[in-house]
């Protein structure tokens, strides 16, 4: 069944523009456009609506307003937002994801329109994609006066035995997270629910483009009682500071003159991904394998960061997945699961507090 699709955007350029290319990727079906947010919360009550294409910028009420109204009165309906590169429109993209916004895509700005072209054609193309995927992994509902109750279907898990506690380090000398799709939302919910102090870096891969991790970093500051910030080339990690790796490029540790650092690369893409969990996970297993590593891997589409759990296993680690139910897309953390690696399979609202009692355990003894 094609994805029932609303454009909002207060370009009539623009709206042209996503809807000729939407009708060309196929399956879908644009229902309608609107100029407004205020036009589109009436178009979505007059038709059953799939996924909303919402412009981050428009006047009256912008994408931000647009998207809570839509998330109260329209809870089962996915939200993409469409966002331009300027840094203002980096904050509020952040903030739309933060708020539950499935994803987003970027308008292209290069001169060349061929490429503009391919490249939101491909960008589309990823999204649906991925809404595509996350409506198979929860395709029952089950209504509940007015509200809904998402149920999963998927085949049983294949697990290897869980390891024993004993296995469990006596200290750790660093955490790590890898997220992707949801992870913005699923960051301000884990990293403020972290009182801290801690006596351990924490080193995070998001997947995104570039732009967008300075203002997830920055939010994330802002929303919590540790520092976020976005690694740089040399930076010195320092104990509670939480790092994030930059847009659109690769983040490993290494070790220079006794003192472990931050490094920051272009080399090519894995799983896809550039940042890749699996790039930063082997780094961190070769400079802290011997110091204790407790791993976090999140919501997140595709495999991206199991060869790199795998890798911190050999040298001992704790890992902990979030659970099926609490995910956007079961992805990275069923990878993790299925490959016998993880520890702890657990809810996102309860991981925090796991992490917090780990880092601190050896502090208090």
């Amino acid at each position: 069944m094609a994805l029932r699709t609303l454009i909002v955007d207060d370009t009539i350029t623009y709206r042209k523009i996503l809807s000729d290319m939407l009708k060309d990727i196929g399956e879908i079906e644009v229902v309608a456009t609107a100029p407004s947010g205020v036009i589109a919360l009436k178009k979505l009550a007059q038709e059953h609506i799939d996924v909303v294409f919402l412009d981050v910028h428009m006047p009256d009420m912008d994408g931000v307003e647009t998207l809570k109204r839509i998330k109260i009165e329209f809870p089962g309906v996915s939200v993409v937002m469409v966002s331009g590169v300027t840094t203002r429109g980096a904050d509020t993209t952040i903030q739309a994801l933060q708020l539950g916004a499935v994803d987003f895509i970027r308008k292209p700005d290069s001169p060349d329109a061929a490429a503009n072209a391919v490249q939101l054609k491909s960008d589309l193309a990823s999204v649906l994609r991925l809404i595509t995927l996350k409506s198979l992994t929860s395709v029952k509902s089950i209504g509940k006066g007015t509200s809904t109750q998402s149920v999963a279907v998927t085949k049983p898990l294949l697990r290897e035995p869980a390891r024993s506690m004993a296995a469990l380090p006596r200290s750790f000398g660093v955490c790590v997270i890898g997220v992707s799709t949801g992870g913005p939302e699923a960051l301000s919910k884990l990293v403020p629910g972290l009182t801290g102090p801690f006596s351990v870096p924490i080193l995070c891969v998001q997947h995104m483009p570039p732009m967008f991790t300075k203002s997830l970093a920055d939010s994330l500051t802002k929303k919590s009682r540790i520092q976020v910030v976005e690694g740089a080339e040399n930076e010195p990690v320092r104990p509670g500071v939480m790092y994030l790796a930059p847009g659109g490029r690769h983040m490993v540790v290494r070790k220079t003159e006794g003192r472990v650092v931050i490094g920051i690369n272009d080399g090519p893409p894995e799983n896809s991904c550039r940042p890749s969990v699996d790039v930063l996970f082997r780094s961190v297993a070769s400079v802290y394998g011997d110091h204790g590593v407790l791993a976090a891997v999140l919501t997140g589409m595709g495999n991206d960061g199991c060869n790199g759990v795998r890798a911190l296993k050999r040298q001992g680690c704790y890992c902990i997945t979030q659970s099926e139910q609490s995910c956007v897309v079961y992805g990275m953390p069923r990878a993790v699961d299925e490959a016998g690696l993880s520890d702890k399979s657990m809810p996102l609202e309860e991981i925090s507090r796991e992490i917090e009692m780990l880092l601190t355990k050896g502090r208090m003894g």
